[in-house]
């Protein structure tokens, strides 16, 4: 009969969803596979006579235990089990091992014994990766008048939502940043070298890259060449492709000189037969 109850009111509450007080939810952000609590203030002059906690669904439902008993708390939703805790003492909801499906509207229904009122609270939970040191792509290009355009693009690996790319200088006296995950910038030799740094950011995070010192991508006409990154992929092939001939003359050597140390064997062989053959005699007929 009390479980019967039970389905009852968790129904009836259900039902109404995410119905009451129409306030603004409180913004929540968290990082994947990580922690959050959802608190709740409750005045401390009042007696609590349930707690439910709705997401997309009927959560957790709350009931205090009497007399220093612990609470009853039943985890309605399979995809909270294990992952869902209740505070004993503010009845704030903690959840574990966040997933992408955790974000979205939570909404936490108090009903009081004392004042026969329901307080409720709401919250947006915004769930985030951990940024991953930033990857810098270099594109330059030497112009005929000798300038050398550099363009730097920033990028996080499984980036997610909601992510600011800021380019910064440790050169520039002003401090100044441009926030785009693509910069442009010239260098001519003799310019001051500038270095560049890439922070990625998002609510849960941020990460810099190393330093980018613009100059070194671009050969000083004035000095020996440098070599380009293309340039060293082809010496390495051509070598690959040396070493690739060398081994298989060395192979081909080998197996004809086992060859020819076979054919020398068995001859020698042939001429032992035929010596023996001459030490038997004429035969007698």
């Amino acid at each position: 009969m009390g479980a019967l109850l039970w389905s009852l009111l968790l129904l009836l509450q259900e039902a109404k969803g995410f119905s009451g007080d129409d306030e603004d939810p409180e913004e929540v952000v968290a990082a994947l596979q990580e922690s959050i609590s959802l608190s709740l203030e409750i005045p401390s002059n009042e007696e609590v006579k349930d707690i439910i906690w709705f997401s997309q669904k009927n959560l957790v439902t709350v009931v205090p235990g009497k007399e220093g008993t612990p609470a009853v708390i039943i985890v309605m939703d399979p995809r909270y089990q294990g992952r869902v805790g209740i505070s004993e003492s503010s009845y704030s909801l903690h959840i574990s091992n966040l997933t992408w499906e955790d974000s979205g509207l939570y909404q936490a229904k108090v009903s009081l014994n004392t004042s026969q009122l329901s307080i409720t609270k709401s919250y947006d939970l915004r769930v985030y990766r951990r940024l991953s040191k930033p990857h810098i792509t270099v594109n330059f290009r030497i112009s005929e008048e000798g300038a050398c355009n550099i363009s730097l693009m920033c990028s996080v690996e499984r980036a997610g939502m909601d992510v600011t790319y800021t380019w910064l200088s440790p050169q520039d006296s002003a401090n100044m940043s441009h926030e785009d995950a693509i910069i442009s910038t010239s260098w001519r030799p003799g310019d001051r070298a500038l270095s560049y740094i890439c922070r990625a950011s998002n609510p849960v995070s941020n990460s810099s890259s190393h330093l980018i010192p613009v100059g070194s991508f671009c050969a000083d006409p004035g000095s020996p060449e440098k070599p380009s990154m293309s340039c060293l992929l082809a010496k390495g092939l051509i070598l690959l492709f040396l070493l690739v001939i060398l081994a298989v003359v060395l192979c081909v050597f080998q197996a004809r000189k086992n060859y020819e140390m076979s054919r020398v064997r068995k001859l020698k062989r042939n001429r032992i037969k035929l010596r023996k053959k001459g030490k038997l005699g004429p035969s007698l007929d």
